[in-house]
């Protein structure tokens, strides 16, 4: 049987979480896929005196399926095992299922990324820059819906509890987008629950405090090049510092090279808190659509920082 309607639906759905997959069965109404990638890289971090080590950075697989149940609605169900923890232990990483329709857009429920996972400019392998937003990226307990049309775009997530052992520390984050041509501007909300690990010694009980943001990205594509532009606010209470967010990126492409370059700026509300500015250079070749090698350098004006580097090799399937 060829490929499906279906079996597209539910590759476009999962794109987020690998770039690559194999359709292993497609019949009778149920498509079956795996994917997974490894990257491996010679690392050097950019803290005082950081050692040097072959870091496995990705090493992860995972099974997708998807059910046709009707009416042009799929049940999805999606189980990830991620290998590059510390103890070389094999870890779940996602496992949640859901409902996904090309006109209705797709909910989820189970481990899994939130919106705010989405956010980020920059086309970085290993270092990245940052923006001011203090939501969580993922968790277990996570409900999230997303729907593209296209032209216009957007998402919400509700991450139920952060495991830490409290029972009200949760978080919502919510995106809209739309795309105009080469132009793509995304504005993202977040509000969570945190807290303030205790300093002092002995350690005292650690401060909760409700953190909200607003980020504001917008990106636009040349034949060749992409410029991307990132600014953030972040209203913290219970006396927290306050924070303010800029970025910039740009990606030039030629032929299989890809040239990548971004910086950022967090600035913290607070007397005796330093600016904090991050940035990276990056050159990577592509040999084909699931194996590229890249060297990256990077670094930040914090106290004692030393430029810090990475070359390596990603591979996905």
């Amino acid at each position: 049987m060829k490929k499906t309607i279906l079996a597209t639906i539910v590759t476009s759905l999962f794109a987020a979480t690998a770039a690559h997959s194999a359709t292993v069965y497609d019949a009778n109404g149920m498509t079956f896929e795996v994917y997974g990638d490894v990257e491996v890289q010679a690392r050097k971090g950019t803290e005082d005196n950081a050692h040097k080590t072959i870091n496995i950075d990705d090493s992860d697989f995972g099974f997708k399926v998807g059910y046709d149940i009707g009416h042009g609605v799929t049940a999805i169900g999606v189980v990830e095992v991620d290998g590059e923890n510390d103890d070389n232990k094999l870890t779940m990483d996602d496992a949640y299922v859901g409902l996904s329709s090309a006109k209705w857009g797709t909910l989820t429920a189970g481990q899994q990324v939130t919106i705010a996972d989405d956010q980020g400019i920059g086309n970085d392998y290993e270092f990245g820059i940052d923006n001011s937003s203090q939501s969580y990226t993922d968790g277990k307990q996570v409900v999230k819906y997303t729907l593209d049309k296209g032209n216009y775009y957007g998402g919400i997530s509700y991450l139920v509890n952060t495991d830490t052992g409290a029972d009200d520390f949760n978080s919502l984050d919510a995106k809209l987008g739309a795309r105009f041509g080469g132009l793509d501007l995304t504005v993202y909300y977040g509000n969570a629950d945190t807290e303030i690990a205790a300093t002092t010694t002995p350690p005292a009980a650690a401060v909760p405090y409700n953190s909200e943001s607003v980020i504001l990205e917008v990106r636009y594509a040349f034949t060749d090049l992409e410029l991307a532009a990132s600014a953030g606010s972040t209203d913290n209470d219970s006396g927290v510092a306050d924070l303010t967010s800029f970025g910039l990126a740009a990606v030039y492409t030629v032929d299989k090279m890809a040239y990548s370059a971004a910086w950022s700026l967090v600035d913290t509300d607070s007397s005796g808190v330093d600016d904090v500015n991050k940035y990276f250079v990056n050159a990577a070749y592509s040999f084909n659509s699931s194996v590229t090698a890249y060297l990256e350098v990077a670094g930040d004006d914090t106290d004692d920082s030393e430029i810090g580097y990475a070359a390596g090799m990603a591979i996905s399937f």
